[in-house]
């Protein structure tokens, strides 16, 4: 072997020394989402402690049930409730395409942003923040194909933006001391 393999290897072993060693620093400092925080409370107690308020239309119907779903972990809340979740949607239709010959829409996409709010019961602002998810629409000829994809739309929105506020709101618990 000459020397500049021997170089080379020592090189390849000291890079692959010093990546090890920063990934056993990064790990101290990590702490998992849902696992208890610094004051000891469970960030999955903590979320099943949240109490949704009403959410207006067919698109805020699906969002409470995906949330309650999510936040309790899929289970009955049986948690007593310390903290009030109020959320504002507001639903944009885009047209994708149209149809030079109709001059209608084939395809569309359903933008839903949800502003939410999480308070305690006396009404003090604890977190907010902004959500926004799409799906798309195929446009379709007959009526009942329409609404069904309308719905299904929906009901997607609705999963992606249980998912994204459930996460923050998990990660601002965790992040509490």
């Amino acid at each position: 072997m000459s020397s500049y393999d021997l170089k080379k290897r020592a090189l390849y072993w000291l890079n692959l020394s010093g990546v090890f060693l920063a990934v056993l620093i990064i790990a101290g400092c990590v702490r998992p989402l849902y696992g208890n925080s610094a004051a000891g409370n469970s960030t999955r107690q903590e979320l099943s402690a949240i109490t949704i308020n009403p959410i207006p239309d067919i698109a805020g119907h699906y969002l409470k049930e995906e949330l309650l779903f999510n936040l309790n972990g899929g289970s009955a809340n049986l948690t007593e409730p310390k903290y009030k979740l109020d959320i504002v949607l507001s639903n944009h239709l885009i047209s994708a395409t149209v149809d030079t010959t109709t001059g209608r829409s084939d395809a569309a996409a359903l933008q839903v942003s949800a502003k939410y709010t999480l308070t305690d019961l006396k009404g003090h602002v604890l977190t907010d923040g902004t959500s926004v998810a799409t799906a798309s629409i195929d446009r379709l000829s007959q009526r009942f194909a329409e609404v069904r994809a309308n719905q299904s739309a929906q009901i997607n929105v609705a999963k992606v933006l249980a998912e994204q506020i459930e996460t923050r709101l998990a990660a601002w618990f965790s992040s509490r001391s």
